[in-house]
């Protein structure tokens, strides 16, 4: 499992931790990263620029650092 697999699975904990809206949250995720966190997989190759977006979107939506 690499970086990008890691973050969208604490991603998926922090929205579950949070009681937040499961769809709204991933739809603005989406939006802003350019791809959905349920499709990456554990053998997806990490890819620095999905990485630095996901980041960002992070910070953005839901006030987390990934890092």
């Amino acid at each position: 499992m690499g970086k990008l697999y890691d973050d969208c699975v604490r991603i998926q904990q922090h929205i579950e931790a949070n009681n937040l809206d499961v769809f709204t949250t991933r739809g603005a995720l989406a939006l802003k990263c350019g791809f959905l966190i349920t499709l990456i997989k554990p053998d997806d190759p990490d890819d620095p620029g999905r990485i630095q977006a996901l980041e960002a979107a992070a910070r953005e939506v839901l006030g987390i650092e990934l890092r």
